[in-house]
C-alpha cells in the first residue's frame, strides 16, 4: 500500500484553493476602503465648496476695505495735514473741514467699515470722519475702555505699517471688545517715512454673519486665521478653550486634525487677497458611524467567506484526492518505483510513465535539425543584405546544396493567418502546431518553385520567405506570371487540403542576385497592405498605388452611429458603420497609414458610443471597455470590422432588452395591483394611472399591446371570475356576491356577469350546483 507523506498534491490544492479564497477577502477589503474613501471625499468636497463661498464673500469685504485705504490715503485734504505742525493755520482748518465732507462720504458708501481714523504724527493729532481729536482726548473717548493702555496704544500708532491686518486682542485689548483693522503708514508711496497711520476699524458683524451661515450646514466650526495661526474672527465669542492642532500645506487642502474635544476634520482655503486662512472645522464622529458600519459588516462578511471556503475547500481537495491516491496505490504495487521525497503524486506518476516509453534520440535527426537551421540562417542574410565582405558565399552555398545562379530573382513572402482546422481540438501545442505547418508549407512552395526555376523557403521575422532564383534570360513578364501562376497553385492545395489560410506578398522580379536585399524589402512593404487587403489576399508589390488625400467621415455622421447604438437600433447603426467604411475602403484608395487613421476615427467613434450608452446603462461599461480592446488588437481592416460589428450587436441587445424588461416590470405590478385593489369599487382606469403616475390614454395603450386586453375590460373580467368562485358558496347572495368583487349595482353585476359567461348569476349557480350533484 502507498503511502505519501511530503509535499502531496493535496496540500497543493488546498493552497490553490486558499489562494482562490483569498481573492474574495482582498475584494472585500478593497470595496471597504473605496467606501470610507468615497464618504471621505463627498465631506471634504462639501467642505471646499462652502469654504469656497466663504471666501469669496469675506475677500469681497476685505477688497472694499483696501480701496477705502487707497481712497483716503491719496485724498488731497489728507496728505496737505502729513506735513502740518501742532498748530493749525487757517488753510490746515479748511482743508479739515472738507475732509471731513469726504470722510462722510467714504463711511455712507463703505458698509464693511465701522469707523476710521489718522494720527498725524509731527502734528501729534488724530482725524476721524467726524472731528479732530487730541490722543488722550481719542483715548480717554474710545478707547479707555477697551482693555489697551494708553502708553501701548501711542506705541502701535509709532510702528510701520503696510496695510497689515491684525485683531485689537493683539494690542491688549479684551477678548470679545476688540475688532478687525487695517494698519497703513502714510504717505502710502513711502511708508517708511511713518508721517502719519490709518487705522481702519472693519465691520466684524458682517465677517461673523459669513461665518454663521456656513456653520448652519452642519455641526462643524468656522474660523478666519492669520499666518501666525491666530483666531482672527469666529462666531464663537471667546477663542477655542483647546487650540487647533495646525498643519496646513498648499493653498487649500484637508486633514485630520485634533484639538483638545477630539479628532476633527479640518478643511482649510487661503485667502486671495491678505495672509488669512479660512477654516472649517468638523467632528469625525458625523461620518465615523457609517465607515464603521461598512467596517463591521465586511469583517463579518469576510469571517462568513473563510469558514464556508475553508470548509468548502478542504471537502472538495479530498474528494478530488481520492482517485489519485488509488491510482498512486496501483502503480507502487505494480511498477515498484520509490518516489523521490522532492516529488508529488502527479510528478511520480509522470515519471512512471515516461519508463514505459520508447526514448531513443537519433543522432541523424539532430544533425539534420542543424543544418536545416544553419541553412535557413544563410538565406535569411542573403535576404537582409547581411554577409560580409569576404564571406565564403559560394562555399556556403554549395555545403547546403543552394544553386544560386546568376540570373533574375524575386522574394515571396507569407504571413499564416490561421491552421486551426488541420489540428483536432485536444492537439493544444501551438509551437509544435506551427512549425508543423511552416513544414508543410516550405515542402509545397519548393516543390512548386522547383518545376521551372529553383525557390527556398526559410523563416523570418514570424513569416515564410521564398528566395525564388530564375533561369537565365527569363522574360522578366513571364516571370512574374509564373510566379502568380504559382502561389494560385499553391492557395489552391494548401487551403483546400490542409484548411491553412495565409496572405502572400510579391516583390518585383530584379535582374540580378545582388539584388535579392532590395526584392525583400518590396516584399516585405506590400506585406504592409495586408491590413487593407484582408486575410488570404496576394499582394503584388508593382500593383501597390499610393492613392487618395483624405477620407470622409463627417461629424454628423458619427453623431448619428452614436445615437443609434444609445437608442439600441442595431440595424440602422450597422448600415450607417457599413456605409462610412465601404465608401472610403472600396477599391483601395487609401494609403497604410492613411487607412489606419480612418479605422481609428471608427474605434474612436465606437469608444465614444460604449462611454455614452455605459453611462445609461453602468452594466456596460467594463464589457464595452473589453470590446474596444479587441478591436486594437485586431490586425486587419476586415478583422476590425467584424470585431465592431459584434460590438454593435452586444450593446444594441443589450440597450434593447433592458427596455423590454422595464415594460415586462410594469405589466407585472399592474397585473399584481389589479388582483389586491378589484373589490374597491373605485378602481378603474383613472385611478390605476394616477397610482402608477402614467397619463391614462398611455397606460391603456401599454396594457393593450402588453397583455391583448383593455384594462377595464380585463378588470371586470378579473372581477367576474371572482365572483364565479363566489357563487359557488351555499349562502351567497347575489349582491353581496357583486359588492364584495367592487360592483355595487346588481343590475350592473348581472350585465356584466352575462356579457363574459353567456347567463346570468343565478343560472350560472344553478347550473354548478346540478353539475356538483
Amino acid at each position: 500500500m502507498f503511502k505519501w507523506r511530503k509535499k502531496s498534491i493535496l496540500y497543493t490544492w488546498l493552497q490553490s484553493y486558499a489562494l482562490v479564497l483569498f481573492i474574495p477577502v482582498v475584494m472585500m477589503g478593497i470595496a471597504y476602503m473605496q467606501t470610507h474613501r468615497v464618504i471621505e471625499e463627498e465631506i471634504n468636497r462639501a467642505n471646499f465648496s462652502l469654504l469656497t463661498q466663504l471666501r469669496e464673500q469675506i475677500d469681497s469685504q476685505i477688497e472694499h476695505v483696501h480701496r477705502m485705504r487707497d481712497v483716503i490715503a491719496f485724498n488731497t485734504h489728507v496728505r496737505k495735514f502729513l506735513f502740518a505742525p501742532r498748530e493749525l493755520n487757517t488753510d490746515h482748518r479748511v482743508a479739515m473741514v472738507q475732509a471731513f465732507a469726504d470722510f462722510r462720504l467714504y463711511s455712507s458708501t463703505n458698509r464693511y467699515v465701522n469707523h476710521f481714523y489718522i494720527y498725524f504724527a509731527n502734528g501729534d493729532f488724530i482725524l476721524t470722519d467726524r472731528s479732530y481729536y487730541s490722543p488722550e482726548v481719542y483715548y480717554q473717548m474710545y478707547l479707555e475702555g477697551s482693555g489697551i493702555a494708553y502708553d501701548e496704544w501711542r506705541s502701535f500708532l509709532d510702528r510701520q505699517y503696510r496695510g497689515v491686518l491684525m485683531n485689537g486682542e493683539e494690542l491688549g485689548m479684551e477678548p470679545g471688545s476688540g475688532s478687525l483693522m487695517l494698519a497703513q503708514s502714510l504717505p502710502i508711496e513711502n511708508p517708511a517715512s511713518k508721517l502719519a497711520t490709518l487705522v481702519i476699524h472693519m465691520n466684524k458683524e458682517h465677517l461673523e454673519t459669513s461665518l454663521r451661515n456656513i456653520q448652519t450646514y452642519n455641526e462643524g466650526n468656522a474660523y478666519i486665521m492669520n499666518d501666525t495661526n491666530q483666531i482672527m474672527a469666529s462666531v464663537e465669542r471667546i477663542a477655542p478653550a483647546s487650540p487647533l492642532v495646525w498643519q496646513p500645506a498648499g493653498d487649500y487642502g484637508t486633514f485630520q486634525g485634533k484639538n483638545g474635544d477630539g479628532q476633527l476634520i479640518v478643511s482649510y482655503i487661503r485667502s486671495s487677497l491678505v495672509n488669512w486662512t479660512y477654516v472649517y472645522t468638523l467632528p469625525s464622529d458625523v461620518y465615523q458611524e457609517k465607515v464603521e458600519y461598512v467596517r463591521n459588516l465586511s469583517i463579518l462578511m469576510v469571517v462568513i467567506a473563510i469558514i464556508l471556503g475553508a470548509a468548502t475547500a478542504i471537502y472538495g481537495a479530498r474528494r478530488n484526492y481520492n482517485p489519485i491516491h488509488r491510482l498512486m496505490n496501483m502503480l507502487s504495487l505494480k511498477f515498484r518505483l520509490r518516489p523521490s521525497p522532492s516529488d508529488n503524486e502527479m510528478n511520480y506518476i509522470e515519471a512512471t510513465l515516461e519508463q514505459t516509453l520508447e526514448q531513443n534520440v537519433e543522432m541523424n535527426r539532430v544533425i539534420e535539425q542543424q543544418n536545416t537551421f544553419l541553412r535557413s540562417n544563410l538565406i535569411v542574410r542573403l535576404l537582409k543584405g547581411r554577409l560580409e565582405a569576404n564571406f565564403p558565399l559560394e562555399e556556403a552555398l554549395a555545403e547546403y546544396r543552394l544553386d544560386l545562379e546568376a540570373g533574375q530573382c524575386a522574394v515571396m513572402l507569407f504571413y499564416i493567418e490561421d491552421f486551426s482546422g488541420l489540428f483536432r481540438e485536444e492537439e493544444l501545442d501551438p509551437e509544435k502546431n506551427l512549425r508543423f505547418v511552416h513544414l508543410i508549407m516550405s515542402n509545397i512552395i519548393e516543390e512548386l518553385a522547383g518545376r521551372e526555376h529553383r525557390g527556398w523557403m526559410t523563416e523570418v521575422d514570424e513569416m515564410l520567405a521564398c528566395l525564388v532564383n530564375f533561369e537565365s534570360g527569363a522574360d522578366s513578364e513571364e516571370a512574374k506570371a509564373s510566379l502568380l501562376r504559382l502561389l494560385e497553385e499553391a492557395r489552391s492545395i494548401i487551403e483546400q487540403r490542409f484548411r491553412i489560410v495565409f496572405t502572400a506578398a510579391i516583390s518585383a522580379v530584379h535582374p540580378s542576385i545582388a539584388a535579392i536585399p532590395d526584392a525583400y524589402r518590396q516584399a516585405v512593404e506590400a506585406m504592409e497592405y495586408r491590413m487593407l487587403m484582408g486575410t488570404g489576399a496576394t499582394i503584388d508589390y508593382e500593383r501597390i498605388q499610393e492613392q487618395g488625400a483624405g477620407y470622409a467621415y463627417p461629424l454628423e455622421m458619427e453623431q448619428q452611429l452614436i445615437n443609434q447604438v444609445k437608442s439600441g437600433d442595431y440595424d440602422k447603426a450597422k448600415a450607417i458603420m457599413d456605409n462610412v467604411i465601404e465608401s472610403n475602403l472600396h477599391g483601395g484608395g487609401l494609403s497604410v497609414g492613411l487607412a489606419r487613421c480612418f479605422m481609428f476615427d471608427m474605434i474612436s467613434t465606437m469608444m465614444k458610443a460604449s462611454m455614452e450608452a455605459a453611462s445609461v446603462h453602468p452594466e456596460l461599461y467594463e464589457d464595452n471597455c473589453r470590446a474596444v480592446q479587441a478591436i486594437l488588437q485586431e490586425q486587419t481592416i476586415g478583422e476590425m470590422r467584424q470585431r465592431m460589428d459584434m460590438f454593435l450587436h452586444s450593446v444594441c441587445t443589450h440597450v434593447d432588452s433592458r427596455k423590454k424588461s422595464r415594460n415586462v416590470r410594469l405589466k407585472e405590478d399592474l397585473l399584481r395591483y389589479i388582483s389586491g385593489h378589484y373589490m374597491n369599487p373605485n378602481v378603474s382606469v383613472a385611478t390605476i394611472s394616477e397610482h402608477f403616475d402614467l397619463h391614462p390614454s398611455y397606460l391603456s395603450r401599454f396594457f393593450k399591446d402588453q397583455t391583448g386586453d383593455s384594462l377595464s375590460d380585463y378588470l371586470n373580467r378579473y372581477r367576474i371570475s371572482e365572483a364565479k368562485r363566489m357563487l359557488l358558496a351555499d349562502d351567497a347572495v347575489i349582491k353581496n356576491v357583486g359588492e364584495a368583487v367592487g360592483i355595487y349595482s346588481v343590475s350592473t353585476f348581472i350585465r356584466l356577469f352575462k356579457k363574459y359567461e353567456g347567463v346570468t348569476p343565478g343560472v350560472y349557480r344553478e347550473m354548478n350546483r346540478d353539475s356538483s350533484l
